[in-house]
């Protein structure tokens, strides 16, 4: 049961009540990030860059879960929105059965495969075997990673974003605890910040499951046979293959950034965008919570047909993301050599991630217009467009760029740092022209039907 009227309750309040809990979840989520982090430094010098080649895996490795997630979350909404509760439930139950399998599969095909991805990267010695190391015990947890999306995914459709928080928050608390259990006393490595993050997920999947059953989804669908379960997994996997592939794209995208910095400046380069990505991350936890509000919103006055409200939601949304980010950088501009600080004291790597924040701060201006216009065409069910701006600006512009800037302007590092405020730029102006033209698109066709 929706928390509250997704169809008339005013455009800006919706949003506050589902971003406001999703943004402090994801807070902790990203100081579970920092704290693992933070632990690398008494590991051994080359565990920041081990940890840093392991994102674009842990990327890959996550986004089936994350594409699933999403797809439950935005077509449960369109469905709950039309009015159809049973197709709803039915929708989130073949989600999560199509986790299960999907995700076995790709544990059985990973293993074999992370240590020639790692050195393609340009790992060599002690951060090749970190980072191995961290993304073996990643894969064998792969299937709660992927559980807990899709029960955010169910959740977030109704409405309810304060379950996913509340994990979030003792996940943060426990991780605290299990990291330097793992790492100082038992002397594990990246592997033990690996086990603490999987075991983490495992308490998340027991919780976030029992909120789930607590929907009775099960009830309101009564038997479902094999036709229905296949057409729901076939309208799942046709929203969720476009969102996996923007999350590997990116994931691709970190590997084209870390073999032009390796190329450039050396693993202090690497370690340093590690760091600086870190905090760059909590200043845009607040667009992320504004994702979710707006996936579900959009998703349920799209079901109903509600799009003069589906207009409101990505113009409000996008309002709300300017104004936090002005505050993000007045916080983060002036002091961004002490945020990179925090994670490590080697003068190379402050100074190679303040430079990068140096610049990037002016695009996170530009992932607010990205981001909502993303968030909007997924509650659309309109999805094809997010993979292709997706595999524009992670793959095909970066290597262009950067050696255009790096190799002939002869920029070096500066020259991916500017690259990257250069193309999420570009990117963030098409995707919302693009969005725009969907929405008046769809009102136009609504108004011709009336």
């Amino acid at each position: 049961m929706e928390s509250f009227d997704m169809l008339n309750t005013p455009v800006g309040k919706i949003l506050r009540r589902m971003a406001i809990p999703a943004i402090v979840g994801l807070f902790f989520n990203t100081m579970f990030n920092v704290t693992d982090t933070f632990y690398t430094r008494f590991i051994s010098p080359d565990a920041l860059a081990g940890l840093g080649f392991s994102f674009p895996i842990y990327l890959i490795l996550i986004a089936l879960g994350v594409g699933l997630g999403n797809a439950a979350q935005a077509l449960s909404a369109n469905a709950l929105g039309s009015g159809d509760r049973r197709r709803g439930a039915a929708l989130g139950l073949a989600a999560l059965s199509l986790t299960v399998l999907v995700i076995i599969l790709v544990m059985a095909a990973g293993l074999p495969l992370l240590t020639p991805i790692v050195r393609l990267m340009g790992a060599l010695g002690t951060a090749l075997i970190e980072s191995v190391q961290y993304s073996s015990v990643i894969l064998y947890g792969l299937l709660f990673f992927a559980l807990n999306a899709v029960f955010n995914g169910i959740l977030s459709s109704r409405g309810d974003t304060k379950s996913y928080r509340n994990f979030l928050i003792i996940g943060f608390f426990a991780n605290l605890a299990f990291d330097p259990v793992f790492i100082l006393v038992f002397n594990m490595g990246t592997a033990g910040i690996a086990l603490a993050t999987v075991l983490v997920q495992l308490v998340g999947t027991i919780y976030l499951g029992r909120k789930v059953r607590q929907l009775k989804l099960r009830e309101q669908t009564g038997s479902i046979d094999r036709r229905e379960t296949m057409s729901s997994w076939r309208e799942l996997l046709s929203h969720a293959v476009p969102v996996s592939l923007n999350v590997m794209t990116v994931a691709l995208g970190v590997f084209v950034i870390n073999f032009f910095l390796t190329r450039y400046g050396a693993d202090a380069a690497v370690a340093g965008y590690n760091a600086a990505i870190r905090v760059e991350q909590v200043f845009l936890l607040p667009i992320m919570g504004l994702n979710t509000a707006v996936v579900t919103l959009v998703g349920h006055n799209n079901g109903a047909g509600r799009l003069d409200r589906v207009q409101a939601g990505w113009a409000t949304g996008q309002k709300y993301g300017l104004f936090i980010m002005l505050i993000g950088f007045v916080i983060l501009f002036p002091f961004r050599s002490f945020w990179v600080g925090l994670f490590s004291p080697e003068e190379a790597i402050i100074r190679a991630g303040s430079g990068y924040l140096s610049v990037e701060v002016f695009a996170m201006f530009s992932y607010v217009f990205l981001n909502m216009g993303v968030s909007t065409l997924q509650g659309l069910r309109k999805p094809g467009f997010i993979f292709i701006i997706g595999l524009s600006r992670q793959i095909v512009l970066p290597p262009v760029v950067f050696y255009l800037l790096g190799d002939i302007a002869g920029l070096g590092v500066w020259g991916v740092w500017w690259g990257l405020f250069i193309i999420p730029t570009l990117s963030a102006a098409v995707t919302a022209l693009y969005t725009r033209r969907k929405i008046r698109s769809a009102i136009a066709l609504q108004q011709q039907a009336a």
